[in-house]
């Protein structure tokens, strides 16, 4: 089945609306499916009261599925069996705790029996438990229910802290209850989601996260995330990790790489970035997970361009405030390579001289090597452009630089200035190296382009 978020009302201000604006939601094969999820309460099961369940049949008439979940003492005797399933609901979910819990539940698998037959209607029937009852107490209604919930928090209430023990439970739920669905319930967000996903839950019942925040923002995050732990593992792990020094004593020791490829990843950006805002990058751009931040420092500078085009420098301005914001977490010189000249570099095009220099200045001045390197790789844009003394003026300060990726940063710049002033390029170069030895990786890529008669004129005078 289709992974789905069972949005939660409980906590909503305005329910009708709340339902409605979820109606505006894009969905598509790769996304989580839309429930609407009623927590019906009977201040005696647990000491409060939940949604008013006539809102059903407004979820219902808008299209979508109800996911109703009774946490009630009696739901024969006070009727609300009999209410929710005439207004409209899909699943009915008890709680194994309740008096009588066997008699209901035969009773309901006979509902079951009789809607399909008069009705042709599926009803889907739900057990819950409480976080202190055991997965295992279940195995003898094996064949009575469809959907098993497990309480990540007590219910009754919103906004808890999601129990990390409900990781263990879903494990052994999997492995007890393969042919049904599982339904995690309580304290779901961004930060705590990814590990039930990873174990296979189907259902995952999310509410204060949506309702008392941006709701539509925050489902983005959701479908996000899931879309990118589902991308294929197609890069070649090892030698990326060599690559981008994620190993020990390397300077991404501390980094995780999935092992999503760049081509896939560029891929995953171009689908989503017209689709959201910046701050629908946040859980991404500050991730554990190289693979995640490179996915938003793409997206970013997909923004860029695209406003670039427009020349909408407020729109680039604001996009460069959100990358100085998070400039910690774009530490490896494959996130800096894409960030300086596809976010950074275009900006600067669009600022004067003086303010140019005073933003490249803001990173070169710094002794942080990513800083540093953001700051002389946003030039490579400059010289085909026509700033090439820009260029020149920006890299001078720094050509004897002793860490080879600011070497490697100035080379590739300067060999982007040769392209287009070939003498000027060549006469610094042999200036700077008579003065003082310029580092061999910084004149390796800076000659690249240079003919065997102006590599030989630069090196010549070395000391």
């Amino acid at each position: 089945m289709q992974k789905n978020i069972s949005v939660s009302i409980l906590d909503s201000k305005n329910i009708p609306e709340s339902i409605r604006l979820l109606k505006t939601v894009a969905i598509h094969d790769n996304f989580f499916q839309l429930w609407i999820h009623f927590d019906v309460m009977d201040g005696k099961f647990v000491p409060h009261t939940g949604v008013d369940i006539q809102y059903i049949k407004t979820a219902k008439n808008l299209g979508f599925y109800v996911d109703t979940h009774l946490m009630v003492e009696n739901p024969i005797g006070d009727k609300y069996i009999e209410k929710v399933i005439e207004y409209g609901t899909d699943t009915i979910t008890i709680h194994y705790e309740i008096p009588n819990f066997e008699i209901i539940l035969k009773r309901l698998v006979a509902l079951k029996k009789e809607l399909y037959e008069n009705e042709k209607r599926i009803l889907t029937i739900g057990i819950s438990i409480k976080p202190d009852t055991s997965v295992e107490v279940l195995k003898k209604y094996n064949d009575l229910f469809d959907l098993l919930l497990i309480m990540s928090v007590e219910p009754g209430l919103g906004g808890q802290t999601y129990l990390n023990q409900t990781n263990d439970k879903i494990k052994e739920a999997k492995e007890l209850f393969s042919d049904k669905i599982i339904q995690v319930d309580g304290g779901i967000h961004i930060n705590n989601i990814e590990e039930p996903l990873t174990l296979g839950v189907d259902s995952f019942v999310v509410g204060s996260y949506l309702t008392k925040n941006n709701m539509l923002d925050n489902l983005l995050k959701l479908n996000i995330l899931k879309y990118l732990r589902e991308l294929p593992k197609d890069g070649n792990l090892d030698f990326d990790k060599k690559l981008l020094m994620i190993t020990p004593g390397g300077y991404g020791e501390k980094d995780i790489l999935l092992g999503i490829s760049v081509p896939t990843m560029r891929g995953a950006a171009k689908f989503w970035y017209k689709k959201i805002s910046l701050s629908t990058l946040d859980p991404f751009i500050s991730s554990k997970y190289h693979d995640d931040r490179r996915f938003a420092i793409f997206c970013m500078s997909n923004m860029v361009k695209q406003y670039y085009a427009k020349k909408d420098i407020e729109k680039i301005n604001d996009i460069v405030k959100y990358m100085q914001k998070n400039i910690k977490y774009i530490n490896n010189w494959d996130l800096t390579d894409e960030t300086a000249p596809n976010i950074l570099g275009y900006y600067l095009l669009l600022l004067n001289e003086k303010e140019r220099k005073k933003e490249v200045e803001t990173y070169t001045s710094k002794e942080d090597i990513w800083m540093k390197r953001i700051g002389i790789v946003s030039l490579l844009n400059m010289p085909k452009n026509g700033y090439t003394d820009f260029c020149i003026k920006m890299c001078e300060p720094h050509m004897y630089h002793e860490h080879h990726l600011i070497q490697k940063a100035i080379g590739w710049v300067l060999r982007e200035a040769y392209k287009k002033e070939p003498k000027k390029i060549l006469e610094l170069l042999v200036e700077k190296n008579e003065e003082r030895k310029l580092p061999n990786i910084l004149l390796s890529y800076a000659c690249e382009k240079m003919s065997g008669n102006e590599k030989k004129m630069v090196k010549r005078k070395q000391v």
